[in-house]
């Protein structure tokens, strides 16, 4: 407390000392347990547009899912930049925090545990080719994110940060002993193969090897967006043929495989959402990917978590029958209790 009200000024403080319970916003139960008030610099609803122009990126975006006007968009944006004394600066199309973030994030975690007993959606960022099973219909209680961003450093940050509530990735990067807070839980599993345009080269050959993969280009995103699968292919000669993507673009990735003599990669997933235009080669990359959900370690036994694995079963049921090579993993299964 002494550190709150040594960064924060006379009047945040007036503000503060309101003691909002916040659950009576929600007219649901005290929000905080063990203790049934807490303190709180501002509304939801404030923080709510803050955060999610950090997540979205956009407040066209903001806008669309939270119905808030962008003029409102940016007068709470003000107000929390002045509240909790940090700027925003804009990096490569990201939102990012500068100066000491430790009141906001002190913040985040009263409205984090609001969110989950109820008071507003919770907020799920996924991948972009999980995002149609989730879309239709919409998850009940939840938002879902503009499912786009590529690499793990972000998407992990939003979770970590407690932006986002949850996050649907792909195997095999998931978080490790430097993100201890966080935790994953497998969804399916599903292997990865390599991908040409019709007509390639490579698909004229009798019988083919990696070296042979390796004689051409094969498409590789900026270093450390997926340490593991990055890694892997190097072993083998690939993941040469760089794409500046920091938000998946069709153009640049499968378009590249489908309009070139570049080596791409895809799943049974990513083929569905892509169209399923390019031709796979008999050879499967050396790891297995798959979908796994990413939540703070805290909420990892919540009710609500539960419910959400229960509709993603169903959601990723009719993939699993589709294709032969989708299963679902069978620790999701002994969770769930099937």
């Amino acid at each position: 407390m002494a550190a709150w009200a040594a960064a924060t000024s006379t009047t945040d403080r007036r503000r503060a000392f309101r003691i909002l319970r916040i659950a009576g916003e929600s007219g649901g139960a005290a929000l905080l347990s063990p203790f049934s008030w807490t303190i709180a610099l501002v509304e939801l609803h404030v923080l709510q547009a803050f955060d999610a122009l950090i997540w979205l990126r956009s407040a066209a975006a903001v806008e669309c899912r939270y119905g808030i006007s962008e003029a409102t968009i940016s007068r709470y944006r003000k107000r929390c930049l002045a509240l909790f004394h940090v700027a925003l600066e804009r990096r490569q199309g990201e939102w990012e925090l500068l100066g000491d973030t430790s009141i906001l994030m002190l913040e985040r975690a009263v409205h984090q545990e609001a969110r989950w007993r109820g008071a507003a959606p919770l907020r799920l960022e996924a991948t972009y080719w999980s995002a149609p099973l989730l879309q239709s219909p919409p998850l009940p209680d939840w938002l879902l994110g503009v499912s786009n961003i590529v690499g793990v450093r972000r998407t992990f940050q939003l979770v970590q940060d407690r932006i986002v509530d949850a996050l649907i990735t792909g195997l095999p990067d998931l978080p490790t002993d430097r993100q201890p807070a966080l935790c994953a839980i497998p969804i399916v599993r599903m292997p990865v193969a390599y991908l040409v345009a019709p007509g390639h080269p490579l698909l004229r050959r009798g019988s083919l090897t990696v070296a042979d993969i390796a004689e051409f280009p094969s498409l590789a995103l900026p270093e450390g967006s997926y340490p593991l699968v990055e890694e892997a292919l190097r072993r083998l000669g690939l993941w040469n043929d760089g794409v500046r993507m920091a938000r998946y673009r069709r153009d640049l990735w499968e378009g590249r495989a489908e309009q070139e003599l570049v080596v791409g990669y895809g799943t049974a997933l990513s083929l569905a959402v892509s169209g399923e235009r390019l031709c796979r080669l008999p050879l499967e990359l050396p790891f297995a990917s798959g979908d796994a959900l990413v939540v703070r370690r805290e909420y990892a036994d919540h009710p609500r978590l539960h419910d959400l694995l229960l509709d993603l079963h169903r959601r990723y049921a009719p993939m699993v029958r589709r294709f032969a090579d989708v299963t679902f993993d069978p620790l999701f299964l002994r969770r769930l209790g099937a």
